[in-house]
């Protein structure tokens, strides 16, 4: 099956068209969450990533996130992620498309883990190669073709993925924690040995 089929696709908002930059203050109505490309990375969305954004013009409601979304990086690497409630509300730029699933014929969660397989990007890949400009066109994503996999399946996969996505966002903050430890232990150490050189010079 075709994926348009099973969802509808909703490309992101063109934000030089709502932005407030280089404009008088009062022409601003509002700041707003933005889901840049950036902060998806491995199937998750990275908070530290989200940018902000001052608008002077309304945002289509259809182009924020809504829990159960998945939402797809249109450039390179072609990243999906699942969102999830506390990411609800994010408005998505161009260079992002947002899959709403018919819930009773897709699984959301599985969807995104299907799309972040090597598979699917060598095919996203094969379709803008030699372009000038690499960017996914969004009746690609449409006439994407999605095996056909019971409901029980698609749930415990896309269930495993999700928890999969966790680990790997407590694994990363281990390791930058781990880093910084050794780096404090390395500069105490080189303190003390500047104190211990200037003691000796006296």
């Amino acid at each position: 099956m075709k994926l348009e089929e099973v969802a509808k696709i909703i490309v992101g908002q063109i934000m030089t068209r709502v932005s407030a930059e280089n404009r008088n203050e009062d022409d601003t109505i509002g700041i707003v969450k933005v889901l840049a490309p950036k902060a998806i990375s491995d199937g998750i969305i990275v908070k530290e990533d989200l940018g902000e954004l001052q608008i002077c013009k309304m945002i289509d409601e259809k182009k924020f996130t809504k829990e159960g979304d998945v939402v797809v990086k249109l450039s390179t690497p072609y990243n999906a992620t699942y969102v999830t409630k506390e990411n609800e509300g994010l408005a998505v730029p161009s260079f992002c498309a947002i899959i709403r699933v018919k819930k009773d014929e897709m699984d959301a969660k599985y969807l995104s883990a299907f799309l972040n397989t090597r598979y699917v990007r060598e095919i996203l890949k094969s379709k803008v190669m030699g372009s000038i400009r690499p960017m996914i066109k969004v009746t690609d994503l449409r006439n994407l073709d999605i095996p056909q996999v019971s409901k029980e399946d698609m749930e415990d996969i896309g269930q495993a993925y999700i928890l999969s996505g966790k680990k790997k966002i407590i694994l990363s903050d281990m390791i930058e924690t781990e880093t910084k430890i050794m780096e404090n232990i390395v500069l105490k150490s080189i303190k003390k040995g500047m104190e211990n050189e200037e003691a000796r010079n006296q």
